[in-house]
C-alpha cells in the first residue's frame, strides 16, 4: 500500500452520538507541534445535514481553540450518527480537514474487524503453509481469518501450535469448507468447536443413514430435483450448529472449469430462503459475472423477505497472482475479536461484504449490507483500516519468520502492541499521544533555527520571514 503521510489527527475519531466527547488534535510529527498560544478556529459540519445549497453548507458549528501543551483541546457533542468533516484553520485560511464518526452506542461498543471467513491453505488445495498464510494476513491488515480447508478442520490446529503463547492481535477462527458427499452446494462452517466434515469423511454408512432420514423432513414445496440436495444441506447446517457454528451458504455461482454454475438460479433462492443458513458470501470466489448475478439475487431475494446476513470471502487457495486475496473481504462489529465474538457478529446481522477495485493509486471499495453499516464501513475504509494496514506489515513479516524459527515472539508481539494502541486511540479507548517535554523542546530549538532564515522554494529566497505555519 502507498504511503499516506497526514500532518495531524484527530483522536477520538470515532465518537458516541449525543454524548459531550473531549477532543485532541495532535501532531503526526515533531515538526508540526502546535505553539502555545496559537489561535485556531474549527468549524465542524454534519456530512448528511439538509442543506439548501450543498455547496456551500451552512449547517456548521465553529469552535475557537487556542494551542496548549502541543495540541488543540476541545469539547464537543456530535448529534445523531453521522460522519462530520471538521476543517481546521489559521488565520483565516485553512490548514488541514479531518473526519469523524458519531455512531449510536449499540454500535459505537463494537469493535470494527477485517477479516476472511473462507479460505484454503496447502493442507487441502491452496499453496501455502497454514501459519505463513495467517501472517500473510496479518500483513495486509486483516484482524482475523478463517482456514475453512475442504473437508478439513484440524490444519487450523497448525496455526494455533505455531503461534501458541505469542500475544498476538492477530486471530484465527474456527472453520472448515463442508461439501456433503453427493452434493453440489458448498457450505462454510466457522466458528465451531468440533468438525462436521470428519462425520462423513470417517464413517460414511453413519452418515448416508442420518441422511436418508432428513429427506422425510424436505418440505413438500421443495421441487423432486432438489430433494436428495436440500436434505444433505438440512444435514450439514444442523450438524453446524450442534458445533457451536455458523452456516455460510457459499458461492453459488461458482463455475468449475469455466463449465456450470454448482447451484442453479431456483435452487440458490430455494436454499436461502430457506432459513437454515446465518449467512451469504454475496462476494467470494466466483468472480465475474457470479459476484454481478450473486448481488442481483440477493436483492430481488431481499424484497421478497428474505433477511439473511452477507459476508465477503476470497476463497483464497493461491495468494501469488489471486484475483480476491486481499480484495474480498468481511468487515464485522463484534464485541472482541475472539472465535464467538465474529460468529456473533455476523449471525446477528453485524456485517458488511465488501469488494475492491481498481489500483493502488485510485482504490474504491464497494460495500453490501445495512444502509447503516455500509455508511460506518466506508468511513473506516477511508480512515482507519488503510492506516491500520500499515502498521501490521511488519507484524505479519514477524508472524511468517516466527513460523520459521527465524525471529523472536517478542517482535510480533511488540508490533502488535502498536496495532492495538492505534485502535484504542482511534476509537477513544485510550487518550490520544501528546508530544511530552523533550519532543516540545526539540522542536522549539530547531524551529527557532527555520525562524532565523528565509522562506525558501527551491532556489528561491524570499525576504520575508516564515511563520510557524508554511
Amino acid at each position: 500500500m502507498l504511503p499516506t503521510p497526514v500532518n495531524y489527527n484527530i483522536r477520538p475519531a470515532v465518537v458516541q452520538a449525543d454524548v459531550p466527547t473531549e477532543m485532541t488534535v495532535a501532531p503526526e510529527e515533531k515538526a508540526f507541534i502546535f505553539p502555545d498560544g496559537a489561535p485556531y478556529r474549527l468549524i465542524v459540519i454534519p456530512i448528511n445535514g439538509d442543506e439548501p445549497d450543498y455547496q456551500f453548507p451552512i449547517a456548521r458549528e465553529v469552535v475557537d481553540v487556542t494551542a496548549a501543551d502541543g495540541v488543540l483541546r476541545f469539547t464537543h457533542t456530535f448529534r445523531g450518527e453521522q460522519e462530520y468533516l471538521i476543517q481546521m484553520e489559521y488565520a483565516e485560511k485553512k490548514v488541514t480537514e479531518f473526519y469523524v464518526f458519531a455512531a449510536e452506542e449499540d454500535l459505537y461498543r463494537l469493535r470494527p474487524l477485517k477479516g476472511d471467513l473462507h479460505a484454503h491453505s496447502f493442507r487441502s488445495d491452496g499453496k501455502r503453509d497454514p501459519a505463513a498464510l495467517a501472517g500473510h494476513y496479518r500483513e495486509q491488515g486483516y484482524d482475523f481469518f478463517a482456514l475453512t480447508d475442504h473437508n478439513r478442520y484440524y490444519p487450523g490446529g497448525e496455526i494455533d501450535e505455531t503461534y501458541a503463547g505469542v500475544n498476538m492481535a492477530f486471530r484465527r477462527v474456527y472453520g472448515e469448507e463442508v461439501h456433503a458427499p453427493v452434493s453440489t452446494v458448498h457450505i462454510v462452517h466457522v466458528g465451531g468447536r468440533q468438525s462436521v466434515t470428519d462425520r462423513y469423511v470417517h464413517d460414511r454408512e453413519a452418515y448416508e443413514a442420518e441422511a436418508a432420514d432428513y429427506e422425510t423432513r424436505v418440505p413438500e414445496s421443495v421441487p423432486e430435483q432438489y430433494r436428495y440436495r436440500y436434505a444433505r444441506a438440512m444435514w450439514a447446517t444442523d450438524r453446524i450448529h450442534e458445533a457451536g457454528g455458523i452456516a455460510i451458504f457459499a458461492h453459488p455461482y461458482w463455475r468449475p472449469s469455466g463449465r456450470v454454475y454448482n447451484v442453479c438460479d431456483e435452487f440458490a433462492e430455494i436454499l436461502l430462503m430457506s432459513g437454515m443458513f446465518d449467512a451469504y458470501e454475496l462476494i467470494g470466489g466466483m468472480g465475474q459475472p457470479g459476484n454481478n448475478r450473486s448481488v442481483a439475487l440477493w436483492s430481488e431475494l431481499r424484497a421478497k423477505g428474505l433477511k439473511i446476513s452477507v459476508v465477503g470471502s476470497s476463497d483464497v487457495h493461491g495468494i501469488e497472482k489471486a484475483e480476491t486475496f486481499p480484495h474480498y473481504f468481511t468487515i464485522c462489529f463484534a464485541e472482541a475479536n475472539e472465535n464467538d465474538a465474529v460468529a456473533d457478529a455476523v449471525k446477528a446481522g453485524y456485517s458488511v461484504a465488501v469488494e475492491s477495485v481498481g489500483s493502488e493509486y485510485g482504490r474504491q471499495f464497494r460495500c453490501y449490507g445495512s444502509l447503516r453499516l455500509v455508511t460506518y464501513a466506508n468511513f473506516l475504509l477511508k480512515t482507519y483500516f488503510p492506516r491500520m494496514q500499515r502498521i501490521c506489515q511488519g507484524e505479519g513479516a514477524a508472524m511468517r519468520a516466527y513460523a520459521m524459527n527465524d525471529a523472536p515472539a517478542e517482535l510480533i508481539e511488540l508490533q502488535s502492541a502498536q496495532s492495538e494502541k492505534f485502535a484504542a486511540r482511534f476509537f477513544g479507548r485510550e487518550k490520544c499521544l501528546i508530544p511530552d517535554a523533550s519532543a516540545i523542546a526539540f522542536e522549539k530549538k530547531w524551529r527557532a533555527v527555520q525562524l532565523d532564515g528565509p522562506i525558501t522554494k527551491g532556489s528561491k529566497i524570499d525576504a520575508a520571514k516564515p511563520n510557524f505555519q508554511i
